[in-house]
């Protein structure tokens, strides 16, 4: 049992062999209700996933050190389980799209040819302010919350984002068809206020935490990853006061991005002054680029021991993962 408190779109899993389980299926969303509901004629959860086929159509048992080093990339692209499904609509109309990322490695650079994603929510819940982009990256464990206006028949694809390792451009790879016939009852106004958050008030003097992201390759039988030098579960759990504000510093000083979730609480990322929100908006996960540093806010609302790790499972299950105790003071 738990107490649903935050509206939004949210997922659960296995942290036991999590690379392998979520991979064979062990997983699904929750949609929390109770925020701001913008008028659309569909309100679709659009679960995004892939999973490696051998040539007899079962599922791959090999895990490869590419595997390994990357996360498991598979070679069939799904969307809410099925391989190229038909998302029918009518001309003019507008729909709401809650985007999760399941998929043990790969990041979905969503494109939607001739139309715009309009991004109103994280995962945390709904944004101030939405915004929008011609492309929407979602690495793992990430959610966004979109509104698309869908004018005209098109492909939902999934365009080359560079993560780095060298990774190869395939090119454009469709992931579902929109079949638009008819015409759609004109939608009423957007909403005049979207999400209701206060920023976590962070100064020059808050307390500042370092993670450094990191993995080696070289002389092992495959690749290792750490945070901090450490490699989970032989890592020291990192402890914090009930409703203490502090600021992370995530570091990723490895060749390639990591996805970096923490359990039972969300943050604010902050912009590259690290004092202002880029957006006021909630997370829990936030792509950390290769060789740079991502800074948010968080507030320790949670008491408990809680995870926080790299959602590219494969990294998760091989040491980049670390504790976070949370104790009343």
């Amino acid at each position: 049992r738990f107490t649903a408190t935050d509206a939004g779109l949210y997922w659960y899993h296995p942290h036991v062999a999590g690379d392998v389980q979520i991979e064979r299926g062990l997983y699904a969303p929750i949609r929390i209700h109770g925020s701001v509901t913008p008028d659309v004629s569909a309100d679709r959860v659009v679960v995004l996933d892939d999973v490696k086929v051998e040539a007899n159509g079962q599922l791959s048992t090999r895990t490869e050190n590419l595997d390994v080093m990357l996360g498991r990339q598979g070679n069939v692209l799904l969307v809410n389980g099925k391989q190229m499904p038909t998302i029918n609509a009518a001309a003019g109309a507008r729909e709401r799209w809650r985007i999760l990322n399941v998929a043990n490695g790969r990041y979905f650079n969503l494109d939607l040819p001739g139309h715009r994603f309009r991004v109103i929510g994280w995962d945390g819940g709904p944004l101030v302010e939405p915004y929008e982009v011609e492309t929407l990256l979602v690495a793992p464990g990430e959610r966004y919350d979109v509104l698309v206006e869908l004018a005209e028949s098109t492909t939902l694809r999934n365009v080359y984002y560079d993560r780095g390792h060298e990774i190869p451009d395939v090119g454009p790879v469709d992931l579902a068809t929109i079949s638009v016939d008819g015409t759609a009852k004109a939608p009423a106004p957007l909403p005049a206020t979207w999400g209701e958050i206060a920023a976590i008030p962070v100064s020059s003097t808050t307390p500042r935490r370092r993670f450094v992201l990191d993995e080696k390759e070289e002389g092992l039988a495959e690749p290792t990853f750490s945070i901090n030098g450490e490699n989970y579960p032989r890592s020291t759990p990192t402890q914090a006061t009930l409703g203490q504000i502090e600021i992370w510093e995530i570091e990723n000083a490895s060749e390639m991005d990591h996805p970096f979730h923490l359990h039972g609480m969300s943050f604010q990322v902050l912009d590259d002054t690290g004092l202002v929100a880029q957006r006021m908006g909630s997370k829990d996960t936030v792509n950390v680029p290769r060789k740079t540093t991502v800074r948010f806010a968080v507030r320790y609302d949670a008491e408990g021991r809680w995870m926080y790790h790299c959602h590219i499972l494969e990294h998760a299950e091989r040491g980049m993962m670390g504790e976070l105790d949370v104790s009343r003071p």
